[in-house]
């Protein structure tokens, strides 16, 4: 059966690849071949796989899949295979928001506490627009599921947690930190003005009228899909099944076909439904109350690549990853549809615009030149979040990369004056600054403070006087701590695992996970400790008080 299956897509590639030429003569057969080359490179029938359109002038003038959607199975993905398309949803939360403020019906202008009054404690307005920018200093669902120790959650229960929250990281519109949760609370907003589920709101005002068919809202990771890929880690030689463990909508939870995201994409290029002002609003780069620049809007990033503007969003949970990239000058748009995992559609997509748009292509002069006098002023140890610190040390003319408190190291090869690559992590960087470094993970930027640590002498803190129970009365969750081989240790009846904090002065400790990243003990005029708080990735002074014996 298998050999059939195979035969038989061999043969519709082909019928459909000739079809595209016939239909479409808007670029080269040499073009054509190329791009086929580059997406084939990456990919092969017996695996989990990806799908792909590259559409000009509102025309598909290519396509290619390759791949399984379903292993058990040894289910082929077609143009018809439905995807998860994570936080390019974000895109389409953003434009129905847009459509609703037309209608008269909010505004993003105004403070969310109007609309979710649960959040009333909240100790600053926030905007519609700040939660679309991801300037709103709210922490992230998933460290605080982690933190809860709660592994999956359905996007009810996702709510019901983050309608608890009374605090956030920072003032909004001091900082641009992407994170899913001002998405997940701009659907709820939606749902009560629009009086009608996110859903069906999605569906009445813009897949219906866009014709997109074959794409649906997903709020539990138990609904079933017609036609759906799964998500799947290859450990070894072996699957292993790879489902989503927070169903949130509003920041993703979009299924759909590369075929219906065809649809949205021509409505981008030339608008059949909504208004060019919405994409123009979307794709304008928000700027913080400092007055610096982003490069992000709300739903879409702006940006150059070799001299090309680029406006984009990409997607990414558990395995499945998406990417909408457009070239808005050249009337071009790229799509990217995977169950592939790892950032390869990055690889291709860029690949593939800079095939099409050689001629437009503008090679940046580099300057590789270093020498240790100049690395020398880079050294140091920077915090990417609270408790998580790199170190970087200049030697012989190199720089070198090393996790802190470890003793291996990594060498950064020079991409640029102050820009370095990091190979641990591919599609990633270091640019540094006068006073800070900013990593760049794909699409994403991360500003790291320098920092200066004087370690204490393990010698000079009693481990036991900070251990006891310690909760969180707003995410009913509790942690204890107790000394174990000479560490502290911090665990939680959920967990399998242990968090060994360090460390970092009289009454702090960094910790071993991104969520509790660093640990502060808050002590009364006795000098007795009361509570503690969490700080960490998207998380931050998250109070816990010790219980009284």
């Amino acid at each position: 059966m298998n050999y059939i299956l195979k035969a038989t897509r061999v043969i519709a590639l082909l019928l459909f690849s000739q079809s595209i030429l016939a239909q479409y003569e808007v670029i080269e057969k040499g073009t054509i071949k190329k791009i086929d080359s580059l997406f084939n490179f990456y990919h092969q029938d017996n695996q989990t796989g990806s799908v792909m359109s590259i559409i000009q002038n509102e025309k598909t003038i290519y396509q290619n899949y390759k791949g399984l959607a379903n292993i058990e199975h040894q289910i082929p993905i077609s143009n018809s295979t439905v995807f998860n398309i994570a936080s390019v949803s974000k895109q389409f939360t953003t434009f129905l928001a847009m459509l609703l403020e037309e209608e008269g019906k909010l505004s993003f202008n105004d403070d969310i506490r109007f609309y979710i009054k649960e959040l009333k404690d909240l100790p600053n307005k926030i905007t519609i627009k700040q939660l679309a920018n991801h300037t709103h200093g709210l922490p992230n669902p998933d460290e605080l599921s982690h933190l809860k120790g709660v592994e999956t959650m359905n996007h009810k229960e996702v709510v019901e947690m983050l309608l608890n929250i009374k605090q956030t990281n920072f003032e909004a519109g001091d900082k641009l930190v992407y994170n899913n949760t001002g998405y997940i609370l701009l659907s709820i907003i939606i749902e009560r003005v629009g009086e009608k589920s996110f859903k069906e709101q999605l569906e009445e005002k813009i897949f219906t009228p866009l014709g997109m068919n074959n794409t649906t809202v997903v709020d539990n990771k138990n609904t079933v899909i017609m036609n759906k890929a799964y998500s799947y880690n290859l450990s070894g030689n072996n699957y292993i099944k790879n489902p989503v463990k927070l169903s949130t909508i509003g920041s993703s939870g979009i299924f759909t076909t590369i075929e219906d995201l065809g649809l949205w994409v021509k409505n981008y290029q030339k608008i059949t439904f909504g208004k060019r002002e919405f994409y123009e609003r979307m794709q304008t780069i928000t700027v913080l109350n400092s007055g610096k620049k982003t490069n992000y809007g709300l739903g879409l990033q702006h940006d150059k690549h070799k001299g090309i503007d680029v406006v984009f969003h990409g997607g990414g949970t558990e395995s499945y990853r998406s990417y909408i990239l457009h070239a808005p000058e050249h009337e071009l748009s790229l799509i990217f549809l995977s169950n592939k995992g790892g950032m390869l559609g990055l690889d291709v997509m860029y690949n593939a615009l800079e095939i099409i748009l050689k001629d437009a292509i503008q090679e940046k002069k580099v300057d590789k030149t270093v020498n240790n006098k100049n690395l020398k002023k880079l050294e140091g140890t920077y915090e990417i979040f609270p408790g998580s610190y790199y170190t970087f040390i200049a030697e012989k003319g190199n720089l070198y990369f090393q996790e802190f408190g470890r003793t291996d190291k990594t060498l950064l090869p020079v991409l640029d004056k102050n820009v370095f690559n990091f190979p641990l992590i591919p599609h990633s960087r270091f640019t540094f600054y006068k006073d800070h470094v900013d990593f760049h993970i794909a699409d994403m930027t991360y500003p790291c403070a320098k920092t200066v640590l004087k370690l204490p002498k393990p010698e000079s803190i009693n481990l036991y006087n900070f251990t006891g129970t310690y909760k969180n009365t707003e995410h009913n969750t509790s942690y204890d701590l107790v000394v174990r081989n000479n560490n502290l240790i911090a665990t939680h009846n959920n967990k399998s695992y242990d968090i060994v904090l360090k460390p970092l002065g009289k009454n702090s400790f960094y910790g071993n996970q991104s969520y509790f990243g660093k640990i502060d003990f808050i002590t009364n005029t006795n000098g007795v400790i009361e509570s503690l708080k969490v700080s960490g990735q998207n998380l931050k002074n998250i109070v816990f008080k010790k219980s009284i014996e």
